[in-house]
């Protein structure tokens, strides 16, 4: 073990701070959120905060913990947010995952990355593959991917590694949810392999853009199903940033808001579908949303929440409509959003989570 680190001095202050009782009570507040039985207009959940530890966690920078080879900054990175969580009495529960970005499907495929300065402290980024059209071809013909290129590899062993972390440590393998890694949404993988020039091939080459959407598709199924080899999912409930959700996958549709609803449903939504259908789970919007989030009810079973990042950029009263009033819930809505809602009287029915 890295003696710089000694992760299992960490493990065992938290597993020895951590008050079942209120990591239970928590779990019990969230289930309530999705069964339908908040009493009021929003759910706010909190947890009872424990006594600080005297132990110091060192502050990992993402850099680090995504090139140490032993897992152990990772797993140090991910454990450091748990024990600022329990001490305060913020509504979420324990959770970690290998946290190597938003590109590692694409990686799959082919596209570099690229860890961004240091000091920013902040995810890669990736390169899209040259060639366009051809290059598509060339994906189309060499089929799925091998699950184990690019980042795959490392995402899932350091899974394992986190699993066998905390096998001597019957409280937080209870009440530390390892959450999936960052898949984000068929269309979004898309985007970072081709580029930014897709928008015009969906017009240009529309069959063979579903070819490679379905192609994604197939590769995001493979990639999941092995992870949740790794980490068998919860029937009921799973977790995803902290939040108890219904369904096992939380997807990005961050591209879809560069499409009409004419274009969502007619490219991406067959295959968001497709994987909801399957998973079930939530889904999570960056930016303007409002003009296409009533073509996600269209997805049917599986939808069970939905994200979005910027309120104050969307007419809240079309997204209020598209989800809530569809029994869609919202998760971690921003507070001042929420406070506009209530002032308008508007009925949020118990189905908004508003975020800490």
């Amino acid at each position: 073990m890295n003696k710089e680190f000694d992760v299992k001095r960490y493990l065992d202050d938290l597993e020895n701070r951590i008050d079942p009782t209120v990591e239970a009570d928590l779990l019990t507040q969230w289930r309530s959120f999705s069964s339908d039985e908040v009493a009021g207009q929003v759910f706010l959940p909190k947890r009872s905060p424990v006594a600080p530890g005297n132990l110091e966690y060192p502050a990992i920078m993402i850099n680090d913990a995504i090139n140490d080879s032993t897992f152990e900054a990772m797993l140090l990175s991910q454990i450091g947010t748990i024990n600022q969580l329990i001490s305060s009495t913020a509504g979420t529960v324990p959770a970690i995952r290998a946290n190597y970005g938003c590109n590692i499907i694409p990686s799959l495929f082919g596209c570099k990355i690229h860890m961004m300065e240091k000091k920013l402290n902040t995810l890669p980024g990736a390169f899209h593959l040259s060639g366009g059209v051809n290059m598509l071809r060339n994906c189309l013909a060499q089929g799925v991917p091998d699950i184990l290129a690019g980042q795959g590899k490392q995402v899932f062993d350091c899974v394992a590694y986190f699993i066998d972390s905390l096998r001597d440590y019957p409280k937080l393998q209870k009440y530390c949810h390892i959450y999936h890694p960052d898949g984000q949404g068929v269309l979004d993988i898309a985007e970072v392999i081709y580029g930014s020039e897709i928008f015009l091939a969906f017009y240009d080459e529309p069959d063979l853009m579903h070819d490679f959407l379905k192609l994604i598709t197939s590769t995001y199924i493979r990639f999941m199903d092995n992870y949740f080899q790794l980490v068998p999912p919860k029937e009921d409930y799973n977790c995803h940033y902290g939040w108890i959700h219904r369904g096992k996958i939380r997807m990005s549709l961050d591209s879809c808001v560069n499409f009409s609803p004419e274009m969502y449903e007619g490219f991406s939504l067959p295959y968001d579908k497709i994987l909801l259908n399957r998973y079930g789970g939530i889904i999570h919007s960056c930016g303007k949303v409002d003009h296409f989030v009533n073509s996600l009810n269209l997805i049917g079973e599986g939808y069970y929440g939905f994200n979005l990042s910027q309120p104050h950029l969307n007419d809240m009263e079309k997204v209020f409509a598209s989800t809530i009033d569809a029994g869609i819930r919202i998760l971690n809505l921003n507070p001042v959003a929420v406070q506009k809602a209530q002032e308008k009287q508007r009925q949020l029915r118990g189905l908004v989570h508003v975020s800490a």
